[in-house]
């Protein structure tokens, strides 16, 4: 398969993720913070599973790249990490329109109570429509959110940065482990789900948790409670970015200590 294909395909994970944020402000604003969280969790889920249907193809480069080619392994290994860092970015600046979109979605979903119906409403005339008028791009009103007097809340946004860079990283390291330690690339394949694991779990436990409590203030009213909220989006998003950035410089470390781990377990 395609370097590229593969490219496209990360960046379409990496997009959703980043664009489910603005499901939380859909919640606050409609007033149905529990469905929009339902819909949250979706997008989220299926952003953070879909690398497991990554990994044949990308087993397949590492076993073809593993004694010629190494180096263009690295390299394609570093273009697929841009590919979602440059996705990450979309996402964020698209956040104010899909929030937008996925408000008025949501409201449909008063007439059509069924999550297939209201699929169906947002692919139709009628939803498109409303996709086209909810185009919007980030103005200084929005960055101006994250310089409001909140109490920011950076430990978070620190959890977030590390959990996401796992998460970018955790595959590409553990296949490209297979290049330190050839003899045991199943067993540096299999550690991605411990990698993948741990970022998932400071994302769930501690980041999620937090922007849930923060959507729930904003949905009582307070205009104080939509502008944490709108500076808690653009501040996960940013930090999103920032881990998909650092997840570049922890691929190769990673990658050799995920090979050394691999070597000390006891047969």
């Amino acid at each position: 398969m395609s370097i590229y294909y593969l490219c496209f395909f990360i960046a379409i994970i990496h997009l959703i993720a980043t664009l489910s944020y603005g499901v939380r402000i859909a919640g606050a604003r409609t007033g149905k913070v529990a469905f929009c969280l339902s819909l949250f969790n979706i997008l989220v889920l299926v952003s953070r599973t879909s690398n497991t249907l990554l990994t044949p193809a990308l087993s397949k480069r590492v076993e073809s790249s593993l004694e010629t080619a190494a180096e263009a392994l690295k390299h394609e290994f570093h273009l697929l990490i841009l590919s979602a860092s440059v996705a990450t970015l979309l996402g964020a600046a698209l956040i104010p329109m899909f929030q937008r979109y996925v408000t008025s979605v949501v409201g449909a979903f008063d007439r059509f109570p069924s999550l297939p119906r209201m699929v169906k409403y947002a692919l139709s005339g009628p939803g498109l429509k409303a996709l086209g008028d909810s185009w919007t791009l980030p103005t200084r009103r929005n960055f101006s959110y994250l310089a409001a007097r909140h109490r920011l809340p950076w430990n978070i946004f620190a959890m977030n940065v590390i959990g996401s860079a796992l998460l970018a990283t955790g595959v590409l390291s553990s296949l490209y482990a297979g290049v330190y330690a050839p003899d045991l690339r199943m067993t540096t394949g299999q550690l991605s789900a411990v990698v993948n694991f741990f970022g998932t779990i400071m994302l769930f436990a501690f980041v999620d948790p937090y922007l849930s409590y923060v959507t729930d203030g904003a949905a009582k009213g307070a205009e104080e409670g939509a502008s944490r909220l709108r500076a808690a989006v653009f501040g996960m998003a940013g930090s999103r970015l920032l881990g998909t950035v650092l997840a570049h410089f922890l691929m190769i470390p990673g990658a050799q200590m995920i090979a050394w781990i691999a070597r000390i377990i006891p047969a």
